[in-house]
């Protein structure tokens, strides 16, 4: 049985569906304060069967029953429970039962259930924040695969964020991308003259956006272009610096470098769009007009979020998901490298006492290709598994989702973010605080650049 968390699925979809959480920065003070109130049930936004404990545990006559933490979305929930059926199919004395949370809530519980001992048999883990958790997952068993293996046989960058030092506390099933290329809205392009067919430059984009963008009575009804929410403004502003040519973290990983000739570019180029009025980034952001919902009520032309957005939207929105396409964003110099998460996969838990199966069950959802294939084709997301993203399961998602075309020709530019120490403190409190402060003039972009380094170099303690 499965019991759904509020709200129900298809509704409201702005803050379900963006990826900004509460920050690691809390930790210390959560658990300080939460770890008494750890040992109670976790389940309380969704549970399957009887919400239970939260870790997972056998039954009489040798049934073993697990559990799953997991966010709420409407695709990748229903593309886990296929894998669990399809499991448990193969294995009758296995029953799997998913709780999914909201986004925030899930964090929230993850940081207060993992340190005291009253996590689930399963975790859906977001890859980049997988070492943060580290001490409290168990690595996968090398009769699974070692990790000299699965670098073989994972895409880099989903791979990254389940490794930690030298070993390996999960498996990916999707690549996960927030930059590279953006949703077009066909019709609305054609209604603005715009050919649909890429940019040679950012000069070229911009007058693109600006032509889709309607203005009335001077305020921005329909922007051009959204790019400032959590995850795309921090994506954009790390691929531009890459793409000048440099790097937000030094040689060796300890500190960050925001504030150089290659971050005053990439905030520079940002904020000329807010200056062109492509966008207003006071009522289009993470708090309002959502770029996922923004897009797919018709209030953006253009948006810079990942494929798993169209495959949430595209039941309640058919017309607008017809006429959807990704174009690849200009590149910055020659150079056409961007920043991508992990993005989500499978973990075990080190509370649960049946780790062998669990790590079964992620095995067969993962590595087998064709389950995983399955998986992508109903969560709407781009493959993990080298193999699928070539052959015959690249052409099956490909035909199931025709915008996947432009992202699997440039999936291989996709870099790592990294093992960051706060990888979502860095991104919704840091870079889109003080980014969107620029860009609506509370900052110089010089202001901003500092502010970022310094804050951002808190982070490492």
């Amino acid at each position: 049985m499965e019991v759904e968390a509020y709200p129900p699925e298809g509704g409201p979809k702005g803050a379900m569906m963006s990826r900004r959480t509460w920050t690691m920065r809390g930790l210390t003070a959560v658990f300080a304060v939460m770890l008494l109130g750890a040992a109670c049930t976790f389940g309380g936004d969704e549970t399957d069967g009887d919400g239970g404990d939260g870790g997972g545990g056998t039954t009489g006559g040798g049934a073993v029953t697990l559990t799953m933490w997991a966010h709420r979305s409407k695709s990748f929930n229903q593309a886990l429970r296929n894998s669990m059926r399809a499991y448990e199919a193969e294995n009758p004395n296995v029953t799997i039962e998913l709780e999914t949370f909201d986004y925030d809530t899930l964090i929230q519980t993850l940081q207060t259930a993992l340190p005291a001992g009253n996590a689930p048999d399963l975790i859906h883990m977001f890859g980049t924040w997988t070492c943060s958790y580290a001490d409290f997952l168990t690595t996968v068993p090398d009769d699974v695969i070692t990790l000299a293996d699965a670098q073989q046989v994972f895409f880099p960058g989903p791979l990254g964020g389940f490794t930690c030092g030298d070993a390996l506390y999960g498996l990916p099933e999707e690549s996960n991308v927030e930059y590279g290329a953006t949703l077009v809205n066909t019709a609305m392009a054609d209604a603005a003259g715009v050919v649909a067919d890429g940019w040679a430059s950012w000069d070229e984009f911009i007058a693109d956006a600006k032509k889709m963008t309607v203005i009335q009575d001077g305020a921005i009804t329909r922007a051009g272009y959204h790019f400032t929410a959590g995850d795309g403004l921090a994506h954009s502003f790390l691929s531009l610096i890459v793409q000048g040519g440099g790097n937000y973290l030094n040689e060796d990983g300890t500190a960050f470098t925001l504030n150089t000739p290659e971050g005053e570019r990439a905030l520079t180029l940002l904020k000329s769009m807010v200056d062109e009025q492509i966008i207003d980034p006071v009522i289009y952001n993470d708090e309002q007009n959502w770029v996922g919902d923004c897009y797919f009520i018709e209030l953006c032309a253009m948006g810079v979020v990942g494929p798993w957005a169209v495959a949430d939207y595209k039941d309640d929105y058919p017309e607008v998901a017809a006429n959807t396409i990704y174009l690849e964003l200009p590149p910055l110099e020659d150079s056409k490298a961007f920043i991508a998460d992990s993005g989500w996969g499978i973990s075990v838990s080190t509370d649960s006492p049946n780790a062998d199966v669990a790590w079964d069950f992620a095995s067969f959802a993962a590595l087998d290709p064709e389950n995983a294939a399955a998986w992508n084709l109903t969560s709407g997301t781009l493959p993990a598994l080298v193999e699928n993203g070539e052959g015959a399961a690249r052409d099956q998602l490909v035909s199931a989702f025709p915008y996947f075309e432009t992202w699997f020709t440039i999936l291989p530019n996709a870099q790592f973010v990294g093992q960051l120490p706060d990888r979502d403190r860095l991104y919704y409190e840091i870079i889109y605080n003080h980014g969107l402060a620029a860009f609506q003039g509370l900052e110089t972009v010089e202001e901003a650049l500092q502010a970022m380094e310094s804050e951002a170099n808190d982070t490492f303690g």
